[in-house]
């Protein structure tokens, strides 16, 4: 970041496409009483409060994969001294998003805005199909040409298949995507193996640290498992504190060894309130199974895993 915007009298931040923060400047660091330095890796939704998050993971998306900007997004920042209101714009710009926040003054409209855009986004949440209608809907009234329509559809289509907590693959692209796996399997001897993973003791940390916590954990586990697989294989988030990973091409033999240096990885990963370790359950595909059958031995590898201690990678 060059001098000019590192002073410049607004708030300055540059993100991966992801939400991974690039680099902070010093107005966005007094604003928040952090240094700019803590601010990288963190994710940009760590700096809302609970309802600007939920505001931001519902609309941000959608826009500014249409637009490639977005402009005058109302939001609360968590800082040190309490919530702190800013108008936000975005722009996408060689692969990086960039944002600038202006400091506002406190409204009381805003505020009931923000409650409001939280009752919705929990509703919308409850059942996948529904939170797609209402997301095209809720970007409809955002378009001004409506020959984009048909564009808006399919990037919704695409939203609906996204966990809009973690950014991964969620559980209706999972169902899609595995049975295309097994019929590859069927008609080109195609090999996959099979990892279902949970966090050890995670309900220990909503207990104490909070569920804003455990979004953020869940969060961060995400980013750190996308980057341990390759570019073919698929993660999802199949529920709660679980994810699947598929490994494209690779025997359970191999799965297992990837699977032990993944669970090492995390368990020596640096987490910003408690230790982190996960436990494996893998299975590599068979001939005839079905999406229950290998989900089935899966799921029974990782008890094991967990009733035998946890942080540990079992096959069946």
């Amino acid at each position: 970041m060059d001098t000019q915007l590192y002073y410049a009298p607004c708030g300055f931040i540059i993100t991966e496409p992801d939400g991974r923060i690039i680099e902070a400047n010093e107005m966005i660091s007094k604003i928040l009483g952090e240094k700019s330095s803590e601010l990288k890796q963190r994710h940009i939704t760590s700096l809302l409060t609970v309802p600007s998050k939920l505001y931001f993971q519902t609309y941000f998306s959608p826009v500014i994969s249409l637009y490639k900007k977005v402009e005058e997004m109302y939001l609360t920042l968590e800082t040190s001294e309490g919530p702190v209101p800013v108008l936000m714009n975005a722009q996408e710009r060689d692969e990086q998003f960039e944002y600038v926040f202006v400091k506002m003054k406190t409204r009381d409209d805003f505020e009931n805005g923000l409650i409001t855009a939280k009752r919705q986004v929990e509703k919308i949440l409850e059942d996948t199909d529904y939170a797609n209608g209402e997301l095209q809907k809720l970007l409809a009234e955002l378009e001004s040409k409506r020959e984009e329509i048909t564009e808006a559809n399919s990037r919704l289509e695409n939203l609906a298949m996204i966990d809009p907590l973690t950014s991964v693959r969620n559980r209706r692209y999972y169902e899609e995507v595995l049975t295309q796996f097994l019929k590859r399997m069927e008609e080109e001897s195609f090999v996959f193996s099979y990892l279902i993973l949970d966090i050890d003791h995670f309900k220990k940390v909503n207990d104490e640290f909070g569920h804003p916590v455990g979004d953020q954990v869940l969060q961060d586990l995400a980013w750190k498992l996308e980057r341990e697989i390759r570019k073919d294989d698929v993660l999802i988030r199949f529920g709660g504190e679980e994810f699947v990973i598929l490994m494209s091409g690779i025997q359970d033999k191999l799965a297992v060894k990837i699977a032990d240096r993944i669970r090492e990885n995390i368990e020596i990963s640096e987490w910003p309130h408690s230790p982190i370790t996960i436990s494996i359950g893998v299975s590599g595909v068979q001939k005839m199974d079905t999406k229950d059958s290998i989900f089935k031995r899966a799921d029974e590898a990782l008890y094991y895993s967990k009733k035998n201690g946890r942080n540990q990678v079992t096959l069946r």
